[in-house]
């Protein structure tokens, strides 16, 4: 992190007027930035123990993250996407004693916490002082039991990524990077806080187009991109289909001035991607996970082959054992907290094969169902193909207990038709097409994660818990 430190302090030198970041009420130069990150961590000198981050984003969540980092200190996102026992039990599980927050009601009825507001516009410029090495950030992941756990990168993990990434994206400072994806996710600090910084960027935050992603409305994301005209951004799948289902329905085009559009966190179909760039969407997928410090592969310009997720990053090594997806190399975390170190060699859990140098994602190996007939079946193959449709957020495929039925839930942001969904599966072989179809949408709770993904645990109760409507095309006996 120490090039984030530099490259903030030489802007601030620089070009200490010009716009650094900008959110939904404030704007803030590159001097401002440092004499707020400094005056923050001037603060938080002394203060022991994991410091929280309770903010939902903006020039305020950065100057928290920059700020906590700069004094050495452990810090750790409070998602605002979570739930109460979720960031109760983060509170506890990493012993926090100090939250940076502009919500203290939210916290009063934890007395022992000492809250902090991420202040405003320092009166006095101060210099930042130089970085001493050492901060870790913990990056609770929202796994299917609902049971948080963290994930601790350090100096040594970002900086690896840091590097790979900035040959990826190559921004400079006439960039403008429209943040959507919220800061309280590893890959948005990336590419959202750190990465621009090292560049001399603009990052414009609008929160009500990150809101897209929990099923709000899509016409601020619209309004974020012809208002901003920015150069580049990052998005998960789900909201990436929906603007491109947006833009479809008004007959326009994604801006002009968009040269890098990032998406992963989740599986995208082909047919999505070649839906976006039709669109004029510079769409380039990858993979990662915060295990890894959220890159491990990436499509770049000039190199960007749909349905795969492109080359791994300089200085990893991946490698597939048995079909399972390992890595290895400087951006493996440094292990769970409260757990142990993690392993030279990370298996991911995610199952892979290589396309020339390419790499491609074929889904989950915990994922795998496993028919009454021995089939094999890799839902994330089944749910790309009705993915592909802009109107269709997720979808989940799985077994109903009573019979070994296939049934995929589908999540919709609009109407689809079953005679739609059934024409996407019709080139499945038998014994990979579901019998019935749950419709649903992005209210359903649990359902989604915030990416887009399902939760398969929540799918799977309402597979068996829900009526389901039959294809119009029936699939032959799962025996035959």
């Amino acid at each position: 992190m120490r090039q984030v430190f530099e490259a903030l302090a030489q802007q601030s030198d620089l070009r200490p007027n010009d716009i650094a970041f900008e959110d939904d009420s404030d704007r803030v130069t590159w001097s401002q930035l440092a004499s707020r990150v400094e005056e923050l961590a001037l603060r938080l000198d002394g203060i022991d123990g994991a410091v929280g981050i309770g903010l939902t984003g903006g020039i305020d969540y950065v100057v928290a993250d920059l700020a906590t980092t700069l004094g050495g200190h452990r810090q750790v996102p409070l998602p605002f996407f979570f739930s109460a026992e979720q960031n109760a039990h983060i509170l506890m599980d990493a012993q926090i004693g100090t939250v940076v927050t502009l919500t203290p009601e939210v916290f009063a009825a934890l007395p022992h916490l000492t809250l902090i507001d991420p202040g405003t516009d320092a009166a006095q410029r101060k210099p930042l002082r130089p970085y001493p090495g050492g901060a870790e950030r913990v990056i609770y992941t929202s796994g299917s039991s609902g049971a948080p756990k963290g994930v601790i990168i350090g100096d040594r993990q970002l900086d690896a990524s840091l590097g790979a990434l900035s040959g990826v994206i190559a921004a400079g400072a006439e960039d403008t990077h429209l943040s959507v994806l919220p800061l309280a996710q590893l890959l948005e600090q990336i590419c959202g806080i750190f990465l621009p910084i090292i560049a001399g960027a603009r990052t414009v935050f609008r929160f009500e187009a990150t809101r897209t992603i929990f099923g709000g409305p899509v016409e601020p994301l619209l309004s974020a991109f012809e208002d901003v005209s920015p150069t580049t951004t990052l998005l998960a799948p789900a909201i990436l289909g929906r603007w491109v289902e947006a833009l479809t329905r008004r007959q326009a085009r994604a801006p002009e001035s968009l040269r890098f559009v990032a998406v992963g966190g989740a599986s995208s179909a082909p047919a999505l991607i070649m839906a976006a760039q039709n669109a004029g969407i510079p769409v380039h997928e990858g993979y990662g996970l915060s295990e890894c410090c959220a890159v491990v592969a990436m499509n770049r310009p000039g190199d960007n082959l749909p349905g795969t997720v492109g080359p791994v990053l300089d200085g990893l090594e991946v490698a597939l054992d048995d079909g399972e997806i390992t890595v290895s190399g400087p951006t493996v975390m440094v292990g769970y907290l409260n757990g142990d170190p993690a392993p030279p060699v990370w298996r991911t859990g995610d199952l892979g094969h290589f396309e020339g140098d390419s790499l491609v994602i074929d889904g989950r190996k915990d994922a795998l169902l496993v028919t009454s007939a021995g089939r094999n079946i890799s839902p994330e193959w089944v749910e790309q193909r009705v993915n592909a449709d802009p109107r269709i957020v997720s979808s989940a495929l799985g077994l109903r207990d009573s019979d070994g039925t296939l049934i995929l839930i589908v999540v919709a942001v609009a109407t689809v038709a079953i005679g739609d969904i059934d024409a996407y599966l019709s080139d499945l072989p038998i014994y990979a097409r579901p019998s019935g179809i749950i419709l649903t949408d992005t209210s359903e709770p649990g359902l989604l994660f915030p990416v887009g993904t399902p939760n398969r645990a929540v799918a799977a109760r309402l597979i068996n818990a829900r009526d389901a409507q039959a294809l119009q095309t029936q699939p032959e006996s799962i025996a035959s």
